[in-house]
């Protein structure tokens, strides 16, 4: 017979036995575990690469990057030739320097200044030539000394057709006072006449005298009128000169202006174009393709330069699903992503969201596999060591994609129970 001694082990043992199954049953029939989708993707950019193309095309001067250089937005990576695109803007500024100029004599002729008023600034920081300067300078002094001397001129008219009016004035009250003193002595003479106390001879030329007089005073009289009329005449000549003046000088400045609009226009393209010279890259990026690597190459207009990876794009991966784990990703879900490409042991899991999973399904071309695509986006906020300068397109990620909370009995139920509906379904 067996010894209660002996028996106490053998018993500790059998509960010791069953309370691990039980334990371990109650464990995989309650306590829930995170399932997961497996999906091996890689690291894509949103949207799609920028084609950097050159609108006027031109010849290669100086060459800044190569393919896989990283880039800035604004940096320079291209560089053509400047030449042609200078000496037109060139051409344009002196011409705009040269209206401007124009319009400064004119402006000063329009409002009767003594010197010139001051022009614009150039623009562009272009260096204005005084002798442009001069020249209009010159040509407003000579303009100006010409029209003086002809107000000169008709001033001096008024004046003296002013003084010869004074003169015949004063003629007149002469005469008008001779006649005033004829007349008194025509009457006394008259009546001495009339008594016979003195010759008819006398009485006789004392009316031609006053006859002279009076003929002498519609001379003068006329002589006045005539000479109102030829001071009213260059009055009117002054004031003419002046009115064309002004009137010359808004003309000229109005057909000058609308020639200003016009070479301001192409003097602003002229200035785009040479921006333009130097190619600048668009958005922070990769250098995908660069077509022309030797300087001296002729880029034809609107030709593509160079092929952009952005980098500034929010990152996300391009993942593969099995067909048979569709049904459990859905979008929204979260994801745990493994950036296979690293040091697994160094480098900590990433957080992101489905965002996108494909309506049909998919074959791979090569291997002829079938899948469903799926497209995660990769968390903002990054956990260090991993930053977005070490994520580059194209590196391997493994996603799992959380399809919820099932119990280790559910796992090991379920292949089972599959099996079993699908042997009981009648043929």
């Amino acid at each position: 017979m067996v010894s209660s001694s002996a028996k106490r082990p053998r018993l500790a043992g059998y509960l010791a036995i069953i309370g691990f199954v039980a334990g371990f049953g109650y464990w995989a029939a309650t306590v829930p575990l995170s399932g997961a989708a497996l999906a091996p993707g890689i690291i894509a950019a949103a949207g799609r690469n920028v084609q950097v193309q050159h609108l006027e095309g031109g010849i290669v001067a100086e060459i800044h990057v190569t393919e896989g250089s990283r880039v800035s937005s604004g940096q320079s990576m291209l560089v053509l030739d400047p030449t042609q695109a200078k000496t037109q803007l060139n051409r344009l500024l002196q011409k705009w320097v040269s209206f401007q100029a124009m319009i400064a004599r004119l402006v000063a002729e329009r409002d009767a200044l003594d010197t010139l008023p001051q022009i614009p600034a150039s623009p562009f920081a272009f260096e204005i030539d005084g002798a442009i300067l001069e020249d209009q300078r010159k040509e407003f002094f000579a303009r100006l000394e010409r029209y003086q001397a002809e107000r000169a001129i008709l001033n001096l008219r008024v004046t003296t057709l002013e003084e010869a009016r004074r003169g015949l004035d004063a003629q007149q009250v002469s005469v008008e006072e001779q006649l005033a003193i004829v007349a008194d002595e025509l009457a006394r003479k008259k009546s001495l006449v009339e008594k016979g106390l003195t010759n008819r001879f006398e009485y006789t030329q004392m009316l031609r005298n006053q006859a002279d007089l009076i003929g002498q005073k519609g001379i003068t009289a006329s002589e006045i009128a005539s000479s109102d009329t030829q001071r009213l005449e260059a009055v009117e000549q002054l004031a003419r000169l002046a009115t064309k003046r002004v009137e010359d000088a808004v003309s000229r400045l109005n057909e000058i202006r609308a020639s200003l609009v016009d070479v301001e226009e192409q003097m602003f393209a002229a200035h785009d174009i040479l921006q333009r010279t130097v190619v600048r890259a668009p958005v922070d990026g990769i250098v995908v393709t660069s077509l022309y690597n030797s300087v001296g190459s002729v880029i034809a207009p609107a030709e593509k330069v160079i092929e952009l990876l952005p980098t500034t794009r929010k990152l996300i991966i391009d993942a593969r699903l099995r067909p048979q784990d569709v049904d459990s990703v859905k979008v929204g879900q979260s994801a745990r992503l493994r950036l296979s490409a690293l040091n697994m042991r160094l480098t900590p899991e990433i957080s992101g969201e489905v965002a996108l999973v494909s309506a049909d399904r998919l074959v791979d071309e090569v291997t002829q596999e079938p899948y469903y695509q799926a497209r995660v986006e990769i968390a903002d906020q990054l956990p260090p060591p991993v930053t977005k300068d070490r994520l580059y397109p194209g590196m391997p990620v493994e996603a799992f994609i959380n399809t919820g909370e099932r119990t280790f009995f559910a796992y090991l139920a379920r292949p089972i129970l599959d099996s079993f509906n699908r042997a009981f379904i009648e043929e």
